[in-house]
């Protein structure tokens, strides 16, 4: 029994580590193990809350509620799984500096989460061979996974701004209407194109970091703020209008060029990736 223990804990250790790699360094949409369900459930509970007219409010908590529920995860899977190996060592293996050492699984978890590093000193010493690889292999696992969950989290919110950016950024420029027809106005005004030219060739450029974040940071796409302006559905919704509208009322013998820009292709194109990426998720 205490063989298949350990190997249950070593089995929950991997695929927690597995996850974090996915979730954090190999980073693509819909690779994640354990972050996409998370995610996925979260979300769906927040739906399901009946909040009325504070709706909105209720959803804008779910993206940060996501992240903080992932850490959570990751941390008391770890803990758990390190207390697995290490219960049946408890007494023989693993023993307490000071007193008898119990062998229930309160200091099952207790050890393991001391293990890595979660809980600080506990007065927990490893004795036998196997158990000091353990915990020095457990140390390192601790500060790795904080190590790369603090940079996770700075790259989530550095993402999260740069769409912010775009949102508002669309939303001005179209008179805070979203209208595709108001924004090439503004974006053409008196048939002047050089100018409206470089800043689609802007926008694509700042769409395509957009999209790669989506990509790597699928979370992104449960930040959801009060502001519609801010929100993927409004984004990708805005720069379509545009390029259908272009293509549709502005006349080949002078707007022709621009049609068949590269600028204008781009835009279309990441659009429509932006969505499919958001479809996968």
């Amino acid at each position: 029994m205490g063989a298949l223990e350990q190997g249950g804990g070593a089995l929950l250790m991997v695929t927690v580590l597995a996850d974090v790699f996915l979730t954090v360094l190999y980073a693509r949409v819909g690779t994640g193990l354990l972050s996409r369900r998370l995610a996925q459930t979260t979300w769906a509970m927040f739906k399901s809350i009946p909040a009325g007219r504070q709706r909105p409010l209720v959803l804008s908590l779910c993206g940060p509620a996501i992240l903080v529920l992932l850490v959570l995860t990751w941390s008391i899977l770890l803990a758990i799984a390190a207390a697995l190996i290490i219960h049946p060592e408890l007494g023989s293996g693993v023993t307490v500096n000071n007193g008898n050492t119990t062998t229930d699984w309160f200091t099952a978890i207790t050890a393991g989460a001391s293990s890595l590093s979660i809980v600080g000193s506990t007065g927990f010493e490893p004795r036998s061979a196997a158990m000091k690889v353990l915990f020095l292999f457990n140390s390192v696992i601790g500060a790795s996974v904080i190590s790369l969950t603090v940079t996770y989290l700075m790259q989530v919110y550095s993402a999260l701004r740069e769409r912010n950016a775009l949102g508002l950024k669309l939303h001005a420029l179209s008179g805070e209407t979203g209208d595709a027809a108001e924004f090439l106005a503004r974006l053409f005004p008196d048939g002047e194109l050089s100018g409206g030219y470089n800043h689609l060739a802007e926008i694509g450029g700042e769409l395509s970091m957009m999209k790669e974040g989506h990509h790597f940071y699928p979370v992104l796409f449960y930040f959801r703020f009060r502001e519609p302006f801010y929100s993927v559905p409004r984004i990708t919704l805005l720069c379509l209008d545009t390029v259908s509208l272009m293509k549709s009322a502005l006349a080949d013998d002078k707007a022709g060029w621009m049609k068949k820009s590269a600028a204008v292709s781009q835009l279309w194109c990441l659009s429509l990736m932006l969505i499919s990426t958001l479809e996968q998720n």
